[in-house]
């Protein structure tokens, strides 16, 4: 799929990206992969994992798991080291030895394990929990962070010295917007993926390529399952009817001040349009399907 998926993008930048890592692959340098929400930083590990001379990747979400569990998580325990460690627990890096260890999102770390992540970059030794010997870790690390990371620096939110330490090399992911001649072949390879025809004119190609795309690829990917889940085919309508209502959805409220019942509303009868699904709509809004029709009910009779 990765290879399928880079074959379809066609915008410069994204085929600099592509260079950057086949220069880089084998290196063992730190690499540190920044950008926007759902522009792609986890595929471009999972590509240089592809293209290296690596076995294995073990990707890590730094926000997944409590502060409070992470640590064991991570790095395993020995029996009797916490109530309830009641066996030896090797931990997920240990999984990751002679390969690549991806810790996506790392700057959702809080401060106090930024600093102990520093210690065991630069030393390849950590000690699991309860243990009174250090494990060695072999593996190459790469990094994901969001676009600010470096205002993040800035404002003390995240350690200067870490912060040079996991960017030796760093991979700037522009935002799709940035990426016009990408969004077209993600929709297709999204559509091909659920077995999705495409017809298309002209006008609704343009408005795609003009559309913000503010989630990047993730929303590219979700506009074409939303279509596909009552149809089997993608037509202009479709794309009117997703895109152009969410822009003018947006629009709305950009300059408009208006009670919270009207705001309420719009956003009902917007979620409906766009789902043509009551059962969605009332999962999205967290509430009952009854909440949902009598809300619909008093709305239309206003």
């Amino acid at each position: 799929m990765i290879f399928t998926l880079l074959n379809n993008f066609k915008d410069k930048k994204s085929l600099e990206i592509k260079n950057k890592i086949d220069r880089i692959a084998d290196l063992d340098t730190n690499i540190l992969i920044y950008g926007e929400t759902g522009v792609g930083k986890d595929f471009w590990a999972n590509y240089l994992f592809e293209v290296s001379k690596f076995k294995k990747i073990l990707n890590l979400n730094c926000g997944d798991v409590p502060e409070s569990l992470l640590e064991s998580e991570w790095f395993g325990y020995k029996k009797g080291a916490f109530t309830g460690a009641d066996r030896d627990y090797e931990g997920k890096w240990k999984k990751a030895e002679n390969g690549i260890l991806f810790l996506n999102q790392i700057d959702l770390l809080s401060l106090n394990l930024q600093s102990r992540l520093l210690r065991i970059i630069e030393r390849k030794k950590y000690f699991p929990l309860g243990a009174n010997k250090e494990l060695d870790i072999n593996v190459r690390f790469v990094f994901s962070a969001d676009y600010d990371i470096e205002e993040k620096v800035r404002n003390g939110l995240f350690r200067q010295d870490l912060y040079y330490r996991i960017s030796s090399y760093t991979i700037f992911v522009p935002p799709l917007r940035e990426r016009k001649k990408d969004i077209l072949p993600l929709v297709l390879f999204f559509a091909k993926k659920r077995n999705l025809k495409v017809n298309l004119e002209r006008k609704s190609i343009n408005l795609i390529l003009s559309y913000d795309w503010k989630g990047n690829i993730r929303e590219v990917e979700n506009f074409v399952n939303n279509v596909s889940i009552l149809k089997n085919e993608l037509k202009g309508e479709d794309v009117y009817d997703l895109l152009e209502d969410s822009r003018a959805f947006i629009e709305t409220f950009k300059y408009s001040e208006m009670r919270l019942s009207e705001l309420e509303k719009r956003y009902i009868f917007y979620l409906l349009r766009k789902y043509k699904s009551k059962v969605k709509v009332s999962k999205i809004l967290g509430i009952s399907r009854k909440s949902l029709y009598n809300k619909i009910k008093k709305y239309e009779k206003d």
